[in-house]
């Protein structure tokens, strides 16, 4: 059973999401968050995040079931029936929804609702199929975090959490190609419209290029969004993009299938560095 749910629900996926999430808890109060607040809005917001996930393998259940990446998820393997599926992920949203609006705020289940809506209708249904700027405007769903976690703490969303939003919003078409660029074959053979079988590797190692500088550009300037921000977060700032447009120049330069899977993961660590250092550095 903690196999089948761990592979509807995508945890290492899931774990960003709440990476995002606390340094907009620490912005968002003068103080620390208590412990019990963000054990609470933490796993409000995995179960909203988990539910998004298993909306999107029941609405995707018949190509996955022919990609070599996702032919064994537990729907097309028929470990779990797809309206079971459907009835799993509406339970888990609306649990979410009841804890985070009992226990946090309206404001805080609205933006994990949200997030939830744009995944599934905006993203999977809609542009998904339909277009390669599908992650561009679909990856708004993943920017939520920073909100959900400004808006538990302070019920409230400042410009300070619209900008780590923007920041999220930029990192995400950067990091989802150099997947695509990966498994190019799988997306193309399923008939899914992503930039590298649409446009090709060359046009999308450019635009990975591009946003990685958009996003670094993002991440330095936080600095000067938010008082808080010191010389740490500064320092980390510039070393860990210059770090991240090396490896997006790299890409660009060799267009290498192993290496795109390489930036893949290292801009989740950039992500998650730069979530740890914005805590970090907020607090000291």
């Amino acid at each position: 059973m903690f196999r089948l749910w761990n592979q509807l629900t995508k945890p290492r996926v899931t774990v960003l999401v709440l990476a995002t999430v606390l340094p907009g808890m620490y912005l968002g109060t003068t103080g620390y968050p208590s412990f019990s607040a963000i054990l609470i809005t933490l796993f409000g917001t995995y179960l909203m995040s988990s539910a998004s996930f298993i909306l999107n393998q029941y609405i995707e259940r018949e190509k996955d079931a022919i990609m070599y990446r996702t032919k064994q998820r537990p729907i097309p393997a028929g470990e779990i029936s797809p309206t079971n599926a459907l009835l799993l992920g509406i339970f888990v949203a609306i649990v979410a929804f009841v804890i985070l609006t009992y226990f946090v705020n309206l404001l805080t289940a609205v933006c994990a609702l949200s997030a939830l809506l744009l995944y599934v209708f905006l993203y999977t249904i809609w542009l998904k199929p339909r277009t390669e700027q599908n992650i561009v405007i679909g990856g708004i769903s993943g920017c939520i975090g920073p909100l959900i976690g400004y808006a538990a703490m302070a019920n409230a969303l400042p410009i300070q959490a619209w900008i780590m939003f923007l920041m999220i919003f930029l990192w995400t078409p950067a990091h989802f190609w150099a997947l695509a660029i990966f498994l190019k074959d799988d997306y193309e053979f399923a008939g899914i419209p992503m930039m590298p079988v649409v446009s090709g590797i060359q046009k999308t190692v450019n635009q990975i290029f591009i946003y990685a500088i958009a996003y670094s550009l993002s991440v330095i300037g936080f600095y000067f969004a938010d008082d808080r921000m010191g010389y740490l977060f500064l320092l980390s700032a510039i070393v860990l993009t210059i770090l991240i447009l090396t490896f997006a120049y790299r890409l660009k330069q060799s267009m290498d299938k192993g290496l795109a899977k390489r930036f893949f993961f290292f801009s989740i660590l950039h992500l998650f560095l730069v979530s740890i250092v914005i805590v970090i550095d907020s607090k000291i």
